[in-house]
């Protein structure tokens, strides 16, 4: 008899729109990639940027006051609402090269933090572009953890003239 029989599956929901408006009720945990340089210039940390100020601020002074614990595979949460967490993913090199071991290490931190505080995980189509075999990721390390994954149409939720 298998142990994983009874264990709940997750779901992904595609969503035209932008991530930073998660959908969904309860704590949502919004994916952010950064790098080991502290330099914030990606796509996806543009537009969080826009939003949510304080998400940059806490990425630079993390990247400032490094511990040991700053290495890839690290996690860092920067609560944006009550309901709402950036979860930084220390995952990229210092030249913003996406480290598969280093993703692979955050992705498992980030689901046993949703399980603990329940919460569902949201992801921008700009950090899946940058994920080696995101889709695969997303399922073993959510999905099958009985995760609900919302997959975000940037590009969608842009105004066309």
């Amino acid at each position: 008899m298998s142990v994983t029989k009874f264990n709940t599956k997750g779901k992904i929901k595609v969503i035209s729109g932008s991530v930073l408006n998660p959908e969904m009720a309860g704590l949502r945990f919004v994916l952010n990639a950064v790098n080991t340089a502290g330099k914030t210039d990606s796509k996806l940390e543009d537009l969080i940027d826009k939003k949510w100020k304080k998400v940059k601020a806490e990425v630079r002074g993390w990247f400032v006051n490094k511990t040991g614990a700053y290495k890839l595979g690290a996690v860092n949460t920067t609560a944006v609402q009550s309901d709402v967490w950036v979860v930084n993913m220390l995952c990229k090199d210092d030249k913003a090269a996406m480290s598969a071991d280093g993703l692979k290490t955050c992705l498992s931190e980030v689901a046993k933090m949703a399980k603990t505080e329940q919460a569902s995980v949201h992801i921008s189509n700009l950090l899946l572009q940058e994920m080696p075999d995101g889709q695969n990721l997303i399922n073993k390390y959510f999905v099958d953890n009985g995760l609900l994954v919302c997959l975000y149409d940037e590009d969608s939720s842009v105004k066309r003239t």
